[in-house]
Parts: C-alpha cells; structure tokens; sequence
C-alpha cells in the first residue's frame, strides 16, 4: 500500500485494478475496490479499519476488476446510473462468481459462495459532488474505457482517480470503448489542476501520464489508420493489428484465451471507429 498524498492511500499490486482510499473527518471513501483475490480483499480491509469506517465506495465502471470486491465492504455505493445498469443485468446477476472460479482459483470458491451484487445506495448522470467534512469528490461521468465511465477529482488534493480511462501499465481492454468520448475525456482530465493521478493498472503518477497514456492510444489508433487507407478489411485489421495485454498478464491461464479475444475485439472497435470517421 502507497500513501500517494495527505490521507490518500492506493495499492497497486492487487489482482485487478487500483483499489483506493481518501480518510476523512467523516470516514474513509474508497474508490474502486479489490476482490478478484477475496484474500486480498480482507487485507485490504484490515489495512482500512486502522484509519476508519468506510461511509462511501465509488466504483469508476462496471468490470468485475473494479466492483466485484463491492460485496466485501460495507459503506453505501455510488456509481454512475450506467454502471448500476450493467451492475445489475441478469447476466451478471445469474452466475457472478464464474467469471472469478475462472480467472483465480476454484479453491477459493467458498470465499464466494454466498456473494451477491450490492446495489448502489446514489447514483447520478452527468456529475456529482460528495462532501465529507473539508473533503469534496467531484464524480464526473465520461465515455472511454466504457461508455458508464466515472472519473474521481479532489481539488483540494489535486488528486485524480482515472479508472481505467488512464493506465501506466499499458493499453486496457477496448471491447466495449467509446473512442470519440475517450479522446475528449482525456482533454478534460489534462485542463484539471492536478499533482497526482491514480491509474485504473500500473505506477501512481503525475499529469504526465495522462499526455503519455493519450500518445499510446493514438498511436495505436493510427496503426489501424493505416491499414484502412490501404484498404484492408476488418478482418485483417483484427488478424494483424495487436498490442501487448500487459494488464491482465497476472491471470490465470485460463484467462490467455479471453484475454485474446479481448484484444481483437478491441481493435475491431478501433476499425469501426476509423472507417466511421472516414468521408
């Protein structure tokens, strides 16, 4: 665990995304919680309760990297009105522990065996500030890494939670990206008064990594660019244009296979993007 800033504490070795914590005078809100590894998810609270009561968890989207650790932290959920819908589709409602036998470790089953998807007590549309004490989280709704994209500002702290609309450790997944509201969102977040960011993957930083993550993005969306205007098809494109799945490298693997199709899926995202733009 790294104490980024004042009372901001974020880790960023568990299995899964960034999970973070801001102390309060009212209590700790987390942002973003850990429970791909459920042994994790109870050191991490055990970490928690030596600063406080968690009053408040916001979840930045819906991945199971990001909320399924919901379920072991008590505190009301606030999300984005998007997210709760995607939270709560039957599908992930049905069956929510197979995806995780999947990508840990069947052992662990009895962890999860009675786990269910806590709903959020608030959600909200476009933004939303909570005030806790001298404390402001300015919640602003964006489309990027998903369309239910919530980005987490303290402007006091000049601390930004990204999620996994900026990751230091490289390209997230991109299957279900919204490139046009992803490019404008990192221009929003590169006019903010920032000191720190707090990736969704990868190394806690400095406004830079919001510039840098911005060239990665680009220059992979140019990579498909390239290929269109020689005129290959989306299949082509999908079959020869990659990147390097550094996020979910620690999965089981089970997971390699997914992880794959993830990827194409991803770069059939950035084709239809391209060919959409074209005149």
């Amino acid at each position: 665990m790294e104490k980024i800033k004042d009372d901001i504490y974020a880790e960023i070795h568990y299995l899964g995304c960034n999970p973070s914590f801001v102390v309060t005078s009212i209590g700790v809100v987390m942002v973003d919680t850990p429970g791909l590894n459920p042994l994790e998810a109870f050191e991490w609270k055990k970490e928690i309760e030596k600063h406080g009561n968690v009053v408040y968890i916001i979840n930045t989207d819906h991945h199971w990297d990001h909320a399924f650790g919901n379920y072991f932290f008590s505190g009301d959920i606030v999300m984005h009105e998007g997210t709760r819908k995607r939270m709560l589709d039957e599908g992930r409602v049905k069956d929510p522990s197979r995806n995780f036998e999947r990508l840990i470790d069947p052992q662990l089953r009895l962890l999860t065996q009675h786990y269910f998807v806590r709903k959020p007590k608030l959600t909200y549309s476009d933004r939303m500030n909570l005030y806790l004490g001298e404390d402001q989280f300015e919640l602003i709704h964006i489309s990027g890494h998903t369309q239910d994209e919530t980005i987490v500002y303290l402007p006091r702290q000049k601390v930004l939670f990204t999620g996994d609309n900026v990751c230091t450790l490289g390209i997230p997944n991109l299957s279900e990206s919204s490139l046009q509201g992803w490019f404008e969102a990192l221009k929003l977040m590169e006019r903010l008064d920032i000191d720190v960011v707090v990736p969704g993957h990868g190394e806690v930083g400095n406004k830079d990594c919001i510039k840098t993550f911005h060239g990665e993005l680009s220059s992979l969306l140019n990579r498909v660019k390239e290929k269109v205007e020689k005129g290959w098809t989306r299949d082509e494109v999908m079959a020869q244009v990659s990147y390097e799945d550094m996020i979910h490298r620690q999965y089981s693997p089970e997971n390699s296979e997914r992880s794959r199709r993830n990827v194409k899926s991803g770069i059939g995202r950035l084709y239809d993007f391209v060919v959409k733009q074209q005149p």
